[in-house]
């Protein structure tokens, strides 16, 4: 195995352990997350859908609401953290659910007409493999829909550490021109794509670094600190961070990639 795939397994399994660790607490938190849900289940497609999987369930927020719109699907909750899918069991025990690696989908080929992911694809090292694997899992005419975030996310977060220090405190992600032409060089047909600037607000620094880690957004570059960060550095970030607040609050910005594909039949 090669350093590249211990590597990614090993962000893998923080991602999955930091995730699973939040699960009790995250729906208070995940406002940001539940808000483009809801307008992710406002795009799925209006053709009925027999066999769904939702890809990287999370806590399963978004279950019972494609039930609500697709009443007679059986519906899979898949997602990389354990941790999650216990709680996900917990409280929506009338649903299945297995772990799942959005890169290596452990389903047959054509097994589902519909595939439904709300931010989780951006813990995934290749965009593009996503999309294959979810072309192959997929019937044809069946459809993926899913939102990730893009390059631009938390900005002001990372400029403001840029500000304090020399390590990488942010993750970083994709530029949404790229996962445009990812999307429109796939297999797939294009139905829809959609790159928008969604803010949160709060009134603290603390309150924004806070809400991150309730929902298990760790850092896991490899230009991260290894030790703890000190209380003047802390301080200068506080700082740093609090001059880009404006009347609503200090603002945690969120670029949001949204496509809409469909297999050919």
């Amino acid at each position: 195995m090669d350093s590249l795939v211990v590597k990614n397994k090993q962000q893998k399994d923080a991602v999955a352990h930091s995730f699973g660790e939040a699960a009790n607490q995250y729906d208070e938190y995940a406002k940001i997350q539940h808000r483009i849900a809801n307008q992710l289940i406002d795009l799925c497609p209006k053709q009925d859908k027999k066999s769904i999987l939702d890809l990287g369930c999370g806590t399963g927020y978004c279950l019972p609401l494609l039930k609500q719109k697709y009443l007679n699907a059986k519906i899979i909750g898949g997602d990389l953290s354990q941790g999650m899918l216990d709680y996900a069991k917990g409280h929506y025990p009338s649903f299945k659910f297995t772990i799942c690696d959005a890169e290596k989908l452990p389903f047959n080929d054509a097994q589902f007409d519909f595939i439904f992911s709300n931010f989780a694809v951006q813990w995934c090292e290749d965009f593009n493999q996503v999309l294959t694997e979810a072309y192959r899992c997929l019937k044809p005419g069946g459809h993926l829909l899913l939102s990730t975030l893009a390059d631009g996310t938390l900005k002001e977060l990372k400029q403001a550490w840029a500000n304090t220090d020399q390590y990488q405190h942010v993750n970083d992600f994709i530029d949404g021109s790229q996962l445009s032409v990812d999307a429109r060089n796939s297999q797939f047909e294009v139905e829809q794509l959609l790159l928008a600037t969604e803010f949160e607000y709060y009134d603290s620094v603390r309150e924004l670094t806070d809400s991150l880690k309730r929902i298990g957004a760790h850092n896991i570059t490899a230009g991260r600190a290894k030790s703890l960060t000190s209380p003047g550095t802390i301080k200068k970030f506080t700082q740093a961070l609090t001059d880009f607040k404006i009347d609503q609050g200090i603002p945690a910005r969120y670029k949001v990639f949204t496509c809409l594909l469909r297999k050919p039949i």
